[in-house]
């Protein structure tokens, strides 16, 4: 079943010198950087369970627990602090760990944003393992991000390391062991669904100097975590049937993470004492929150019923992407650039922001009540026309420049070349198709503007869209009402769940 997402509406309530909480959805940094995984508690604000291994016995671990994470955002100097209390009973082990980064975006001038990330202080980590103490002492963390904001998707990668070095007992001299970490970050953030993956590399060296002899051993771990928020449609047939509709359709999210590892250490013989002999360990662990199940509106489409874009259609008016009831939805209309356009606003939504930070926001100049006059990026509609708004939107966000001379024909009926160079547009993709132009699979490739080609070549490939039975694309064909809610589902089937099999799936072996 194609994956959908309910839609919500974020409410910002900007203060003068104050302090406010955003109410937000990224995902990007709520695992940490230890090589654990997280998923968000219901409740408590800024809270998740977490889920980490731990390597300094030479035998993994898993510890569980909370990590709390709070962010303040000033003039782009972001300050983290991540609070950590795990144990793992069973193995008598208890671990309290907190870290404060500070982290410094620049906006460059295409618009892509750098974030580099330090520690603030020393963190303040101490394990205790069947009475044994292992006390962080000393630490270094470095992190390089990029984030390419485009209309419908924020993509972030980035890579991260970190050494630290732990002192056991109470002589901070003798006993210690390294560990080193070094990790690569993919991300992405937007409405439909949101992915963070991290492939990080473990090293664990050991000094034991206490002894006579002094003792070394090390080992190393491969670990893969990721972190998705994953949204399904569900068809749910009434059975009573005396009833004024048959069914309808229920959304279902949740948020899940996966932790896959392979570690190799020594064996040790009854004594402790590490032999030559390496064993591997392999596992997979992984948390879920409980499904939030809201129920969508079922709209008046009994005159569809049997259409081959019945459930596409359904499932849009049900999200509210398509406007009204659904009762004056008619099949073979075609699609005006001002409509399409309104339609797809609807579907795309803004880009949730990370949903721990708070901003502060200084504001001392005071402002003219009187408001300047308008201006309407394109001669051809005005403020207040019908979906005026989204259209300004989607100017605004790269997704069209009209079609030419400064005008948008609003009243135009819209074209599936068209249409298709704005999706990829909003998606930022285009450069997925060889430059400076493309071939695309379509027979009528020849036909295909040149302004559009390599969307539709992206588009063929993400699934978007399909040749006819021809195996043709169409692209002067007006766009129908159907055909419409049918490219509109795909968008958001796409960006709710082939994104989250090419940033985790592919990268995890499930």
């Amino acid at each position: 079943m194609r994956k959908c997402y309910i839609k919500i509406f974020t409410i910002i309530l900007m203060l003068i010198i104050a302090v406010t909480p955003l109410n937000v959805m990224a995902v990007e940094g709520t695992m940490g950087y230890a090589g654990g995984i997280s998923v968000e508690d219901p409740i408590e604000k800024s809270e998740y369970e977490y889920t980490e291994m731990c390597f300094l016995t030479g035998v993994p671990v898993k510890l569980t627990g909370t990590l709390t994470i709070k962010k303040t955002d000033k003039n782009d100097v972001v300050t983290s602090t991540y609070t950590y209390k795990l144990a793992n009973t069973e193995s008598d082990i208890t671990m309290n760990r907190v870290v404060i980064y500070t982290t410094t975006r620049e906006t460059k001038l295409n618009g892509q944003i750098t974030e580099s990330t330090k520690l603030s202080r020393t963190p303040t980590e101490v394990i205790n393992v069947g009475g044994k103490t292992f006390r962080l002492i000393e630490s270094g963390f470095t992190q390089s991000m990029i984030t390419d904001p485009k209309a419908a998707i924020n993509f972030h990668t980035g890579e991260f390391s970190e050494k630290k070095v732990y002192a056991i007992g109470t002589d901070l001299t003798k006993d210690r062991v390294t560990v080193t970490l070094s990790g690569r970050t993919y991300a992405y953030d937007q409405y439909w669904s949101s992915t963070e993956t991290q492939r990080i590399n473990v090293m664990v060296e050991t000094d034991i100097k206490s002894t006579t002899p002094s003792v070394k051993w090390g080992g190393v771990a491969e670990i893969v975590v990721s972190s998705a928020t994953l949204n399904q449609v569900h068809y749910a047939k009434n059975e009573p049937t005396q009833i004024s509709f048959d069914g309808g359709y229920v959304n279902k999210k949740w948020m899940e993470s996966t932790l896959d590892y392979t570690a190799r250490f020594p064996e040790f013989d009854k004594n402790g004492l590490p032999t030559d002999v390496l064993k591997t360990y392999t596992d997979t662990q992984s948390l879920s929150t409980q499904m939030e199940l809201s129920r969508l509106m079922v709209p008046d489409i009994k005159h569809l019923n049997g259409h081959w874009a019945e459930e596409p259609i359904s499932i849009l008016f049900g999200l509210e992407i398509l406007p009204g009831t659904g009762s004056n939805f008619k099949v073979g209309r075609y699609l005006t650039r001002r409509e399409f356009v309104g339609i797809l606003m609807n579907a795309l939504k803004d880009i949730p922001t990370d949903p721990d930070v708070r901003t502060a926001m200084v504001n001392t100049r005071r402002t003219s009540s009187k408001k300047a006059p308008e201006i309407s990026p394109f001669k051809d509609i005005e403020p207040g026309d019908f979906y005026y708004e989204e259209i300004k939107k989607a100017y605004q966000k790269g997704i069209t420049k009209g079609n030419g001379n400064g005008n948008f024909g609003p009243n135009e009926y819209i074209t599936n070349a068209e249409a298709i160079k704005m999706i990829v547009s909003a998606l930022g993709l285009e450069n997925l198709a060889p430059y400076p132009s493309t071939t695309t699979p379509f027979v009528d490739n020849d036909s295909i503007p040149t302004y559009a080609r390599n969307s539709a070549s992206v588009a063929s490939v993400l699934g978007i869209i399909e040749p006819d039975y021809m195996g043709r694309f169409n692209p002067s064909n007006r766009l129908t009402n159907e055909n419409a809610a049918n490219l509109i589902f795909d968008l958001i089937n796409y960006m709710g769940d082939e994104l989250i099999k090419d940033y985790r799936d592919r990268m995890i072996d499930f």
